[in-house]
């Protein structure tokens, strides 16, 4: 789809019917001019199925959270690019990589099956390999690999 203005907003409607034909939906409503999506990423298909939730008000960012699973922590720190415990940081704000020009079905629910198969790569070998800016560089050690190589074959191959 051809991307509109910048100053070209997409209406609720259009990117709830745009997130319910490319991903369907546990649910999706539109209540005060705000959009709520439910519904379920698999990465790959090794991956865990991951439930989640898009808020989305016009002119403002889009929210994503991961319900479940739980995101877990390695050596009590959470992954890089993450705002919250539950909230992935999917998009350099600062560089303008998201507008409201743009369809959520397009960017952001893309961006988070990319961002949960890069988790899924960091709990397995403790290194983040999603690339981006980090405000701060954390520093894992490998020794908790162990615990999900059997999930993930590859990860000894990919010495991400």
């Amino acid at each position: 789809m051809a991307r509109l203005p910048k100053n070209k907003s997409i209406s609720l409607a259009i990117q709830a019917q745009n997130l319910e034909k490319m991903f369907g939906s546990r649910s999706t409503k539109i209540k005060k001019n705000k959009l709520i999506w439910y519904g379920r990423l698999t990465p790959s298909p090794l991956s865990e199925c991951y439930d989640v939730k898009l808020t989305y008000k016009l002119k403002d960012r889009p929210r994503l959270v991961v319900i479940s699973p739980k995101l877990e922590r390695l050596e009590g720190e959470r992954a890089d690019h993450m705002y919250s415990n539950t909230e992935p940081c999917l998009y350099d704000p600062q560089k303008g990589e998201w507008n409201s020009s743009m369809l959520l079905a397009n960017t952001i629910i893309p961006w988070t099956a990319e961002w949960l198969l890069h988790y899924e790569f960091w709990l397995a070998t403790g290194t983040w390999s999603g690339g981006g800016r980090h405000p701060i560089q954390r520093k894992h050690r490998r020794k908790t690999a162990n615990l999900y190589a059997s999930r993930f074959q590859v990860a000894n191959e990919l010495k991400l």
